[in-house]
């Protein structure tokens, strides 16, 4: 008898998961940003090491967020939010989406991890503090 209960707590559980994808639940874009920002004299401060994990990450953002601008500038945002029918062909292509551009971020990461320890410490600073001046407009688009 436990067994059967828990089968159908089990069928509810994914009826309902299934339920809450159909009604256009899905977040289009969910990137929070980053926790810290530097200045140049702290990252002057750092190795190289301790620069390449920066750089990844605030790379692996601006690729998430950018491509988004053009639908909304909101983060947390679903289909629903922005009067996007939550058809199953919608939704097929933001999880066909959201797959090609984890691949791409993995692949991008391996290849940034195989060049940037030929590269100059002062050019990854440079574009660590680039990259943070776009997150800080991103971040200020978003609060708008």
């Amino acid at each position: 008898m436990r067994k059967f209960y828990v089968c159908i707590i089990a069928l509810f559980l994914l009826a309902s998961a299934d339920v809450v994808a159909q009604n256009g639940q899905k977040v289009i874009i969910d990137i929070r940003g980053i926790g810290t920002y530097h200045d140049r004299k702290d990252l002057e401060a750092m190795t190289k090491g301790q620069l390449m994990p920066l750089y990844l990450e605030r790379v692996k953002i601006l690729f998430s967020v950018i491509q988004y601008f053009g639908v909304t500038s909101k983060s947390g945002v679903t289909f629903t939010d922005l009067g996007i029918p939550a058809t199953k062909e919608n939704i097929k292509l933001l999880d066909t989406e959201t797959a090609n551009r984890e691949e791409f971020l993995t692949n991008n990461a391996e290849f940034l991890k195989g060049i940037l320890p030929y590269s100059d410490t002062k050019n990854i600073i440079n574009a660590i503090l680039f990259y943070e001046e776009v997150l800080k407009l991103v971040h200020q688009v978003q609060v708008e």
